[in-house]
């Protein structure tokens, strides 16, 4: 497919990356994200379209831009920037072929567009991808009524392949069949900490995607343990595993650049490490709608082991096999505070 050949499917989940903001409200941000690594150059590419109304009456909405490139072979070239729009830039169509304009960018159900830069770096892309049919939901309505959380997530494309160019810096690279993802967040506030990991780039899995995601979130001023769900589709079976309350394991095995985590039901038990070195991640800045800063540490060219253990005779469980994505696997971790051994490449409200 050519660079910026759109194809011409509707999803039946299209509703589920339909704008929630009325246009009007205080207290409110919504992100759509892109994330995918290209087979031949092995970038590891993160693309956002947001918008934020601060909870200030006196602060004026705002729509945004960001993009980062990671390179795993020269890190020290890894960059973010992000650009700010008024808000009379953002437009959002509605309906089956709905569209979301930034300024000249826009991102619809199966092509997705934009362009940055500042006085070092620019970034242009234009992708198209055939979208999922099936929207995957992180947690389960009656999880979402025990939590009560600020913000929601999901994912409307778990599992696409990007084709298009994407221009980094003058250079133009040519995808062809980029395996990511595209998720929908938004929200009166987002969550005070979680984990996120994907991969849909495994060695000699082609059909196999994974995605685990933890959080913490925060309901009348006290901070609830986190929640972790975990889905993987791998050899034709689906596995969908969710944890509650696991503050202290998850402590154990949390790290800047590295997360161990396992997950069980019925028939299968999953654990996994991600992992990636700090020169290959990149830090954000955020702005809540109510002004608190969140701190993203974000890497699209990490490392994702999966051993897999299915139930045999009752108690006891087999090692099948174990899975590996190599510089393909996207790695996040997000909190209040920032960290200092992680570059930071952008900064809501500023470069």
């Amino acid at each position: 497919m050519s660079a910026g050949q759109s194809t011409l499917v509707t999803p039946a989940n299209y509703a589920d990356n339909i704008c929630r903001w009325d246009a009007a409200a205080k207290g409110h941000f919504e992100v759509w994200f892109l994330t995918l690594n290209d087979p031949m150059s092995k970038l590891g590419l993160w693309f956002r379209y947001t918008l934020l109304s601060p909870l200030n009456t006196s602060d004026n909405p705002r729509a945004m831009l960001w993009a980062a490139v990671f390179n795993p072979s020269t890190p020290q070239q890894n960059f973010g920037i992000r650009r700010e729009y008024p808000i009379d830039q953002f437009s959002f169509e509605a309906g089956e072929n709905f569209k979301l304009k930034i300024s000249d960018s826009f991102f619809s159900p199966s092509r997705a567009t934009g362009s940055i830069e500042n006085d070092q770096h620019s970034v242009l892309w234009d992708l198209s991808f055939t979208p999922s049919q099936k929207t995957y939901n992180h947690i389960t309505r009656s999880v979402r009524l025990l939590a009560r959380p600020s913000s929601f997530v999901c994912s409307p494309n778990l599992d696409v392949r990007f084709n298009g160019k994407v221009e980094v810096d003058g250079k133009t690279f040519f995808l062809d069949d980029a395996p990511g993802c595209q998720s929908h967040l938004w929200g009166r506030k987002q969550v005070d900490e979680w984990v996120w990991a994907h991969s849909n780039a495994f060695e000699n899995h082609p059909g196999t995607v994974f995605e685990c995601l933890a959080a913490r979130s925060r309901f009348a001023g006290v901070t609830l343990p986190p929640i972790q769900s975990l889905f993987l589709r791998h050899r034709g079976e689906e596995h969908h595993l969710i944890r509650l309350r696991f503050k202290e394991q998850w402590r154990r095995h949390l790290g800047i650049g590295v997360w161990s985590f396992s997950a069980m039901n019925t028939k299968v038990y999953i654990e996994g490490t991600a992992q990636s070195r700090l020169r290959d991640m990149l830090q954000a800045h955020y702005l809540d709608p109510d002004g608190e800063s969140l701190y993203c540490l974000n890497t699209e060219v990490a490392n994702l082991k999966l051993r897999i253990f299915r139930r045999d005779h009752g108690i006891h469980w087999r090692h099948l096999e174990t899975i590996k994505a190599r510089s393909t696997a996207h790695l996040e971790h997000a909190c209040r505070s920032a960290d200092s051994s992680v570059k930071m490449a952008f900064r809501d409200g500023a470069e």
